[in-house]
């Protein structure tokens, strides 16, 4: 796989999976999970890396949000 085929789908990923789970904070944690567990085994990847970054993103987020509400 190219370098550019990799980063475009990791961007495809991130993107999507914002979309997809930012409602959804047990599957992002499963997901976060899982892509962290798969960096630390297989090393740098594109895909794993994007959806270790956007779920981590919507948990922080999903954390700040109920620790200081917004009226």
């Amino acid at each position: 796989m190219s370098i550019f085929l990799s980063y475009g789908l990791g961007i495809v990923t991130l993107v999507l999976s914002w979309f997809l789970l930012k409602d959804l904070l047990l599957a992002s944690i499963v997901v976060f999970t899982s892509s962290s567990i798969f960096l630390y085994f297989q090393g740098p990847n594109a895909i794993a890396f994007s959806l270790c970054l956007s779920n981590g993103w919507i948990i922080l987020n999903t954390i700040i949000d109920k620790l200081f509400p917004v009226n």
